[in-house]
């Protein structure tokens, strides 16, 4: 794959002052998951006021029904009033209920899309260490489905609790006031029962929240198997090829079996907390004794109470017991986006091991690049893949690696591109070391063309243009030339604009590999990296390629991963590796001449036989080894 930062060439990373992570902005995964609340002030406490204004208006019309009841027993003329009064109080409240949920909505979708770009793009400035160690399909699972758990945890969740909190102050307040409104009142005006009911909800709320901080590990356990699924089933389907051809079809069922009843099993346990919720059973016993006093009161007929008040009261109360049930929902979705706020925080804080510079010199790749003594190993593993590798390269030089498999060819690329850094010694380029320059500036000159090549799944176009985003059609049109790609692309039904598929897969191998070496070519890098760039073209396309290849190395520094006789012929340094060291250093002749491991790999060609042969001979006309 062509590799390259999708900015303009000409910024330069000192200039550019890119807008600061999520990691950098907040402290904490609390303070982050509550910054939900102050990100859109406006939109946030315009709610807010009108959540508290609901709040009121809501428990109006119990509270008018009872008062009209007695309006009505001592036959007042302004009962209608009164009904009038409920129905408009009822519009109110559904209207004010509706703009609250409204604007609150509006600024927590607005949230989770912050977040869900805050992960992406703290996942994107991580390393390959960072994906080398989290799965790709566990990461889509955590920027989808965990962020949209983070959202419901603001709405409905915090909004319904917020409104069920201060609507039971409110019926609390009920309990303790008595408002004259002509001959009747409104309130109770008992402090015992305001009291009762006070203190019952205080404990209720207290082993609410103790009995929601029980949902977190299982929280934690779901959101991990709702990971694993995702991840499954990503795999399955990229490897659906594979699968197919071996037959194994039963076999991919079970295995997504036994993870969904895994998070089968984690579901139940979150719904058996839900559906058996003890706490409740506080307010409710609460509520009967209150109503058992009221119509105690009643009884007595010295107007401590009257038909109507106790009508509200018993309105007001039943409110209490929707609102009590609405309540251990609403906790265990805030405690789970809690959860899931924590869970991609120590994701997103991952210690990366690639730290960049705050400044950084700028790249002069007209010098020489050079490896010093250079070791490394891939993240979590004790094999070491580079060990005491030191070689330079003079700037503009086509050079050549070699070896076997597991000898670090690839390896040296990604340290090239400051995918990785070495675990000790350093590569430096004009004295400078490639860790005290930032990977912007590393990666905006050099070009990799992957042995493994991936393709987007859009058109052609936009497939080439990945590497110069801001490529006229001319452009495009000249690199796929002189990758030989160009007559193929305009034979298809929408030429550059063709869709190619999902990771090219409407495309051969040595198609796709010209689409990517068409990329490269529109790049213009100063260091071109190819990795075996040309192992499934054929003979005639070889031959144009080299062409091709021959004019864009001109004036700049290219290595070739390469097995190939005639690329190694060309270059002007071949490094033979063996398990990660160097065996030798040279010219295609100088190996020829001296190096034993150099000549074996050479003798297994059809012609290597008689190249060994010239070789020697010419070393013995010279006197020796060189």
């Amino acid at each position: 794959m062509a590799t390259k930062e999708v900015k303009k060439v000409t910024i330069e990373y000192n200039d550019y002052k890119p807008q600061k992570l999520a990691t950098e902005k907040y402290k904490s995964a609390n303070q982050w998951f509550w910054s939900g609340l102050v990100r859109y002030p406006g939109l946030m406490f315009t709610s807010m006021f009108i959540i508290i204004l609901n709040a009121v208006i809501s428990v109006l019309p119990g509270i008018l029904l009872g008062l009209a009841l007695d309006i009505l027993a001592v036959g007042d003329d302004y009962f209608k009033t009164v009904v009038f009064s409920i129905i408009g109080v009822a519009l109110l409240s559904w209207l004010t209920s509706s703009l609250s949920a409204y604007l609150w909505s509006l600024a927590s979708y607005r949230f989770e899309r912050d977040i869900r770009q805050e992960f992406f793009d703290v996942v994107q400035n991580h390393s390959m260490a960072f994906h080398d160690e989290h799965d790709s399909g566990v990461l889509l699972s955590m920027g989808m489905n965990e962020t949209n758990q983070i959202r419901f945890s603001f709405t409905p969740s915090l909004r319904h609790l917020l409104n069920s909190f201060l609507s039971i102050i409110v019926v609390c307040i009920y309990f303790f006031i008595r408002i004259p409104v002509g001959s009747k009142t409104i309130g109770v005006a008992d402090w015992r029962i305001g009291l009762g009911i006070v203190c019952s909800f205080i404990i209720y709320l207290v082993l609410a929240w103790i009995y929601a901080r029980r949902i977190g590990p299982i929280r934690k356990e779901l959101a991990t198997e709702l990971g694993n699924v995702s991840s499954t089933s990503q795999e399955t389907f990229r490897g659906i090829e594979v699968v197919r051809s071996f037959d194994s079809e039963t076999i991919e069922e079970e295995k997504f079996t036994k993870q969904s009843l895994r998070l089968a099993d984690k579901i139940k346990q979150e719904g058996f907390l839900s559906a058996f919720y003890w706490p409740a059973l506080i307010m409710v016993i609460a509520t009967a004794v209150v109503f058992g006093i009221g119509l105690w009161m009643v009884s007595k007929n010295d107007g401590s109470m009257s038909i109507g008040q106790i009508t509200s009261m018993l309105s007001l109360l039943l409110q209490l017991i929707i609102l009590n049930f609405m309540v251990p929902m609403r906790l265990l979705g805030l405690q789970a986006g809690r959860m899931n706020a924590k869970r991609i925080w120590d994701v997103m804080t991952f210690a990366d091991p690639l730290v960049e510079p705050i400044k950084s010199p700028e790249a002069d790749w007209s010098r020489d690049l050079i490896f010093d003594d250079v070791t490394f190993s891939y993240p979590g593993k004790k094999k070491n893949v580079l060990e005491n590798v030191s070689f330079s390269i003079p700037a503009g030089s086509r050079v050549a690696l070699l070896g076997g498999p597991g000898s670090g060819k690839s390896t040296i690329l990604k340290l090239l591109l400051r995918l990785y850094d070495p675990d000790k010694g350093s590569i430096r380029l004009n004295g400078v070391s490639f860790e005290e320059m930032h990977t912007f500036d590393v990666r905006k000159d050099v070009t990799l063309v992957e042995q493994d090549i991936f393709l987007f799944g859009t058109s052609f176009r936009e497939n080439i243009s990945f590497s110069k985003p801001d490529a006229t059609i001319e452009e495009i049109q000249t690199a796929a030339k002189r990758a030989q790609i160009a007559k193929f692309i305009e034979s298809t039904p929408g030429g550059y604009e063709t869709l190619i598929g999902e990771r090219g897969v409407d495309l051969s191998g040595g198609q796709r590999q010209r689409v990517a070496i068409a990329r490269a070519l529109l790049a213009d890098p100063k260091l071109l990296l190819l990795d075996d760039s040309t192992s499934a073209v054929d003979i005639k396309t070889e031959v144009r390629l080299q062409l091709a290849m021959a004019e864009l190395i001109k004036g700049r520094t290219s290595i070739v991963v390469t097995q190939r006789l005639s690329t190694l012929v060309d270059s002007d340094l071949i490094i033979f590796l063996d398990k990660g060291k160097i065996i030798d250093i040279g010219s295609h002749d100088e190996l020829l001449r001296r190096c034993e491991e150099y000549q074996f790999m050479i003798s297994l060609l059809p012609v290597g036989s008689q190249l060994i042969e010239d070789a020697l001979k010419h070393n013995k006309r010279n006197g020796g080894n060189n």
